[in-house]
């Protein structure tokens, strides 16, 4: 059943191979647990007294509450697709109260490092912070662009994000005129970039570690910094993530927070009373 759920979230739901790789970490650990504490335990006989004592023993290991609630949320998304398939089934975590977790406020990287980095770089690595500082777009939204979802016209890029749902952002024209050098290394299949993910993120951290001393140096990184300034400079929750291509503002709300948090960081520092 994990392996027709798993095929779900990648074929219906569109989900990323890492984040479909997390649901099959965190429910097999489920199953690992049920099989060696209630060997009679069926899908159908699970209970919450059964996920009551497993989130236990994950809190008696060390296991951090937002990693807790992530395997919750991957158990009751089973349940939920076993119900829609029409099998006879309760989900155990549908009231199971999930752990309280920090706000954690998102790593971001110096405006002026990224500046740094795109000026003292050439061909793809150039282009490619060009792309995700000014667009936001996620790594792998970038290695998926083709020529044609470019025009050059008006600055726009077509975007197929999460869930292959499509969107519209805009770059700039000093970014629009470096791909005419990718452009002369146009792939056969009419993608812009010709290397997987693991090698793009290789290559811009090989970039930015000689600009910047932040603590994370990766697209997802150059992303929140993207996203945290736009909000700094005014943009509302709404604006911020239709750009980003997210599906619940709630996602989105960190980056306010964490313009507020630098505001007031800025106001404290740079008082006359300091």
């Amino acid at each position: 059943m994990i392996n027709e759920y798993l095929n779900y979230l990648r074929n219906i739901r569109g989900l990323s191979e890492n984040t479909t790789m997390g649901y099959e970490k965190d429910l097999h650990k489920f199953l690992k647990w049920i099989r060696a504490n209630h060997q009679d335990a069926r899908w159908s006989t699970i209970t919450r007294t059964h996920l009551d004592q497993f989130i236990t023993e994950l809190a008696e290991e060390g296991l951090k509450p937002a990693s807790t609630n992530r395997i919750l949320s991957a158990i009751s998304g089973l349940y939920g697709y076993m119900k829609r398939q029409g099998l006879d089934v309760e989900n155990p975590a549908k009231f199971e109260s999930r752990r309280k977790v920090a706000k954690a406020l998102p790593n971001t990287i110096p405006v002026e490092d990224l500046r740094r980095a795109y000026d003292h770089t050439t061909g793809a690595v150039h282009t490619m912070i060009g792309l995700l500082v000014t667009t936001g777009i996620r790594i792998q939204e970038l290695l998926d662009l083709n020529w044609e979802d470019i025009d050059f016209k008006d600055h726009s890029l077509k975007i197929f994000g999460k869930g292959a749902k499509g969107r519209v952002v805009y770059t700039t024209p000093e970014v629009l005129s470096d791909l005419a050098i990718v452009k002369n290394q146009l792939h056969p299949s009419g993608r812009m970039f010709w290397f997987d993910q693991r090698t793009a993120r290789h290559m811009l951290w090989e970039v930015l570690k000689d600009f910047s001393q932040a603590p994370q140096l990766s697209p997802h990184a150059i992303r929140h910094t993207m996203a945290t300034n736009m909000a700094k400079r005014g943009a509302n929750v709404v604006m911020i993530g239709t750009i980003l291509g997210h599906e619940h503002l709630k996602t989105t709300q960190k980056y306010i927070d964490m313009a507020q948090v630098e505001t007031r960081q800025a106001c404290q520092q740079y008082t006359m009373f300091n």
